[in-house]
């Protein structure tokens, strides 16, 4: 008989050792990366969207962050201002094309579709659509339901430079500026801005705001018509082209290991966050590489449960599943949240092996990573005697194996996601 050792190995996103840590998960903190493009995009690498040629580029790009995202199960919500709607309408005839960027990335699982918009109705650089308006733009894409997400506002009035806040009004249904005929009204708000970024509403949570005001914004009106939902600290998490992935990567373990340690026993406690992208750097060499890099540097907090890709209106449904009392809401500004860290980060998590403890036959057995992560690579080790019969390579999560002889013999196996 040929007896068999089952080995729990581990698993360490930066380097490999013996020593598992365990940690439990009290506050859960969901992930999505988010992106816009802006009306200005043509300025940063000269492509115009309206252009067939410079659109199929940057649909290219966009197309490979989408992929990269979608390999590794992630969550993205893409935020689109109406010239890259536009451009889609006119280069892929997206209002009969079933197979458009636009609709193909919405009927996805991990990619939500949502609006992103500046509106400017007249004087240099117009922008003649409001949020209704690009609604609308994106129905006509063929989106399977109406985005019910504000992708960017003017959360209260600022002085200089002078700026409106833009969200009050949309407490009602609004009509469309270039398309009066159709009317929108969102569920949630999100990320409240500022002129230049000077003083956006930078906070975790999801409440309903009371007013436009410095005082009033973060109190919450349980007989609000909007929700905000939380999009995080703005300065934070944000992949640019020139980032340094691997101390992106160490604020964001650092984060979440950081909410479960000083909010535990918080039933309320409500963390979404967001790793902002922007169209401009998709262009940039290796951008998509990047975006995959870093999931797989955080996969062990993915792993131990500490973090969630989910995308908003996923983790909104999950809200209110938990919370169907209107009063219960929870918000924690950036500034007294946690500290964000670079240090590097010594999450692991455990991985496990699925197969028989013993074997009384000379056939092949098969033993398999539980659960394993995208992207990773294996490191198989075995003893006794003993035939492979198929995979325990290095891009194999399972190793099929004949034992012979009748000795004892043993399987591990070590899964990095370098």
């Amino acid at each position: 008989m040929a007896q068999f050792k089952l080995i729990i190995c581990s698993c360490l996103i930066c380097y490999l050792c013996n020593n598992i840590i365990s940690q439990a998960q009290n506050v859960p903190v969901y992930l999505y990366f988010a992106s816009h493009n802006e009306t200005n995009d043509i300025t940063y690498h000269g492509l115009d969207y309206a252009d067939a040629a410079d659109y199929a580029t940057m649909r290219g790009y966009v197309k490979q962050v989408c992929d990269t995202i979608m390999a590794y199960n992630a969550r993205y919500e893409m935020m689109l201002e109406s010239n890259f709607i536009l451009g889609c309408l006119q280069n892929e005839s997206a209002h009969t094309n079933p197979d458009d960027l636009i609709e193909w990335a919405d009927n996805t699982a991990q990619i939500e579709i949502q609006p992103h918009n500046h509106f400017k109705p007249f004087g240099f650089g117009a922008n003649p659509y409001n949020y209704a308006d690009l609604c609308h733009l994106l129905d006509s894409c063929g989106l399977s339901s109406t985005s019910e997400v504000m992708g960017g506002f003017i959360w209260r009035n600022f002085t200089s430079p002078p700026v409106n806040q833009d969200w009050t009004q949309w407490q009602t249904p609004q009509p469309g500026f270039t398309f009066p005929f159709y009317s929108w009204k969102p569920t949630l708000l999100w990320g409240g801005g500022s002129p230049n970024h000077i003083d956006d509403y930078d906070a975790y949570g999801i409440w309903k705001p009371q007013a436009a005001t410095i005082a009033g914004f973060g109190i919450h009106n349980p007989t609000g018509a909007l929700v905000n939902f939380g999009s995080g600290c703005s300065e934070d998490f944000i992949l640019w082209d020139t980032t340094n992935v691997a101390l992106l990567a160490n604020r964001i373990l650092n984060f979440a290991d950081s909410v479960n340690l000083h909010f535990a026993g918080n039933a309320n406690a409500f963390f979404c966050m967001k790793v902002m992208m922007n169209f401009r750097n998709f262009p940039s060499p290796g951008y998509a590489a990047k975006v995959g890099q870093l999931i797989r540097l955080i996969q062990p907090d993915v792993c131990n449960g500490v973090l969630h890709w989910q995308g908003i209106m996923e983790t909104y449904t999950q809200w209110l599943a938990a919370h169907p009392n209107p009063n219960d809401y929870y918000l924690s500004r950036c500034e007294n949240t946690v500290a964000i860290s670079n240090a590097p980060n010594t999450a692991t998590y455990t991985i496990t092996l699925n197969g028989p403890d013993s074997v009384c036959a000379n056939t092949p057995q098969t033993y398999t990573v539980n659960n394993p992560a995208a992207g990773s690579t294996y490191i198989w080790t075995i003893t006794g005697n003993y035939t492979i019969v198929s995979g325990c390579g290095s891009n194999n999560s399972s190793c099929t194996l004949q034992w012979t002889g009748g000795t004892a013999g043993t399987v591990s196996v070590t899964q990095s996601t370098l």
